[in-house]
C-alpha cells in the first residue's frame, strides 16, 4: 500500500523541481553565452579570411608570378621500393 503523501513530500518535490529549474536555467545563459562568444569568433575569423584574400589578391597584380620563378628544378617527388619479401611495401617519400 502506498504512503500517503503529506505536505513535507510536496514541499520536497517543489524543492526539487525549483532547484532544476535554476540549474536548467543557469545552464541556458552558460550555452547562449558561449554561442554569442562562438558568433565573435566566426565574425572575426570571417573577417581575417576577406582580409587575407584580400593581401593575396594585391600581391598578385602588384607582383604576377613568372613561370622561371614558380618552376622549380626537377627533383624525385615520389620513389617506390619494393622487396622480394612476402610483404609488398611501398615507400613514398614527398618534397613540400
Amino acid at each position: 500500500m502506498p504512503r500517503k503523501q503529506s505536505e513535507a513530500d510536496h514541499q520536497l518535490e517543489l524543492y526539487k523541481l525549483i532547484t532544476e529549474k535554476q540549474r536548467i536555467q543557469e545552464k541556458l545563459e552558460m550555452m547562449e553565452r558561449q554561442i554569442q562568444q562562438l558568433k565573435n569568433r566566426l565574425t572575426f575569423v570571417t573577417e581575417q579570411i576577406e582580409t587575407t584574400e584580400q593581401s593575396i589578391q594585391n600581391l598578385r597584380t602588384a607582383n604576377p608570378p613568372s613561370l622561371s620563378l614558380a618552376k622549380k628544378p626537377d627533383s624525385p617527388k615520389t620513389v617506390a621500393h619494393s622487396s622480394n619479401d612476402s610483404s609488398n611495401f611501398q615507400a613514398f617519400y614527398l618534397e613540400y
